[in-house]
């Protein structure tokens, strides 16, 4: 009786633990980015260019706390946007953006901004 009861308690806990939580933060204020990122996994971030086309970028999750995510700009994508790291911030309500100073002599500096305000849900 031991037995069944831990199996079905472990069965139990499988479903939860193959459940990958999602942050979505869509900016508000009339800018249209998102950023969606899977904890633990990818993320992405879709801006509306100023032609009216989109770019999406993909990410790698460096932080998250139960406060923020943050991911970081894959290497390439990164080169050609100067976007070093995307953070949604509930306490804040914000995306915050860091970008890297192409301009900065040696190494680029990286400069944070809060970019827009943002409805936040987690999924």
């Amino acid at each position: 009786m031991r037995r069944l009861i831990l199996v079905a308690a472990l069965a139990a806990l499988i479903p939860s633990a193959a459940h990958a939580e999602t942050w979505v933060a869509q900016c508000t204020g009339g800018k249209d980015v998102q950023y969606n990122q899977t904890i633990g996994g990818k993320g992405f971030l879709h801006m509306q260019m100023g032609d009216g086309t989109y770019q999406t970028y993909r990410l790698t999750q460096t932080l998250h706390d139960s406060i923020a995510v943050c991911g970081a700009v894959d290497a390439d994508a990164a080169l050609a946007s100067n976007i070093a790291q995307v953070c949604a911030n509930k306490s804040r309500e914000s995306i915050d953006l860091k970008y890297r100073d192409a301009k900065a002599a040696g190494a680029p500096s990286l400069t944070v901004v809060e970019f827009c305000k943002a409805t936040i849900n987690v999924y």
